[in-house]
């Protein structure tokens, strides 16, 4: 898609975003906060268009750890933006992380939900074992 010198300046910017977004956060003022967050997300939305992006996406057994994350960056998201509406560092990193962890989680989803499914008739196959 991109040459690797637009990849490493998409890196210097992606860098770059993430810096000042991180000197924002540091202000006082939730509103500012709150822009920190949303300029983290995109900074970690640039992140995947580079060289980081693409060995990420391509390493499998990232996959699982994929769907954590996504569970996990909403959660926090969820929870201190939305519920307590205050952008504090984890929801910061989280917001960071979150693009990364919908490119990696998203896509394996439905592999976590059966295996999940399986984990659940296992327990339900010893739980009537046990009644025997």
């Amino acid at each position: 898609m991109f040459g690797i010198g637009a990849r490493f300046g998409l890196l210097c910017i992606a860098g770059a975003l993430l810096f000042a977004a991180y000197r924002t956060h540091k202000s006082s003022k939730k509103s500012a906060k709150n822009v920190a967050v949303v300029m983290a997300f995109f900074a970690g939305l640039a992140f995947l268009a580079t060289f980081v992006g693409d060995w990420m996406q391509s390493a499998e057994w990232l996959g699982g750890l994929g769907v954590a994350a996504l569970i996990v960056c909403a959660a926090i998201i969820g929870v201190d933006w939305v519920i307590d509406k205050k952008a504090d560092k984890p929801a910061f990193w989280a917001a960071f992380a979150l693009g990364f962890a919908v490119v990696m989680g998203a896509s394996n989803l439905d592999d976590a939900g059966k295996l999940i499914g399986d984990g659940g008739r296992e327990v339900g196959q010893q739980m009537s074992q046990m009644g025997k």
